[in-house]
């Protein structure tokens, strides 16, 4: 393990990339498809890179490094059940704590 890697990583450090755009959710296409089944905003891409090879096998490994790594939790948004606004995974990790 590298020196200041996280033990429970994985091995995985990943990095958000917010300028990363997805044309494909902007398609007039696309926005019809949403807006006619009440989608319009509330559906998002987000990219996020990182620093190996995906193997299969490890899937694992990397779906628990992604969701517990410092880059991931104050930048993936999801939308809020309750109030339907979106939310950052470290505001929902924390909520869920509280309850």
């Amino acid at each position: 393990m590298a020196a200041g890697e996280p033990e429970d990583s994985g091995g995985y450090c990943f990095r958000f990339l917010p300028q990363k755009t997805f044309r494909c959710l902007s398609a007039p296409e696309t926005a019809s498809r949403l807006r006619q089944w009440s989608m319009l905003g509330r559906v998002a891409a987000q990219a996020f890179g990182f620093d190996q090879t995906f193997q299969a096998h490890r899937r694992d490994d990397f779906l628990t490094a992604f969701f517990k790594d410092p880059n991931v939790i104050p930048n993936l948004k999801l939308l809020s059940d309750s109030s339907g606004q979106w939310i950052t995974l470290g505001f929902a990790c924390g909520r869920l704590r509280k309850i």
